[in-house]
Parts: C-alpha cells; structure tokens; sequence
C-alpha cells in the first residue's frame, strides 16, 4: 500500500512540473523542484515495489516502470543543466518535446503498471 501512495504522489508532483514547463517552455526553480521531488518519491515507490515482491526477476511492469523512471530522471537532469547554462531561459523546442514524451511515457507506464497488479490479484483470488 506504501508503494501505490508513494507511487501517485510521485505522478501528482510530476504532473506538477511538467505541466508547469510546459506552459511556461522555462526550466524555472519550481519546475525542476517539482520534478525532482517526483524522481525521488518514484525511486522509493520503486525501491517499495522490489521489497514488496521479494524478488528481482524482471516483468513486464517492472521494465515499464525502470524505462519510465530513466526517462524521468533524464528530463530532469536535462531541465537542471539547461538552467544551469541558461538560468530560466526558454528551453529548446528538443528539450520542450523530451519532457513531454518522458511524462507521457511515465502516465502510461503508470496506468499500466497499475492494470497489470490488479489483473494479477484478479487472477489470484
């Protein structure tokens, strides 16, 4: 149950961030706060998944969410080096698109992840 809240607090702070790039197509402090408290709540998600199923044979969902959580990282990694090139300069239209591509990936790594368990424990009981 820590993993799922965990989780989707991750998704709310992302959410957050990126949509705030977005509109803003700036690397601003919020911004990339934003997304890196969501990159750390969604390392601990992760690190929640992997105890609570004991094992670390890769699925399915956890290639999802491992892909997902690298694409994050390295959006956010991308917004703190342009800031700190540029400061809150526009960011390029290549970097404006990546952190669009990232979030969606991640939002449907998210959703998948999540029918994935529930079609699981589904078949389990």
């Amino acid at each position: 149950m820590a993993a799922v809240l965990t989780v989707t607090l991750a998704l709310t702070l992302y959410t957050i961030g990126t949509v705030k790039q977005q509109r803003s197509r700036r690397s601003t402090l919020a911004v990339r706060s934003w997304l890196t408290t969501g990159v750390v709540f969604d390392i601990v998600a992760t690190a929640l998944m992997i105890v609570a199923s004991k094992s670390l044979s890769p699925t399915l969902h956890g290639v999802l969410g491992y892909s997902a959580l690298a694409l994050m990282l390295t959006d956010t990694i991308l917004l703190w080096r342009h800031a700190r090139r540029a400061g809150e300069a526009h960011v390029s239209r290549g970097l404006h698109v990546y952190s669009r591509v990232a979030y969606g990936y991640w939002v449907v790594a998210y959703f998948t992840g999540a029918a994935l368990v529930m079609a699981e424990k589904a078949a389990g009981s």
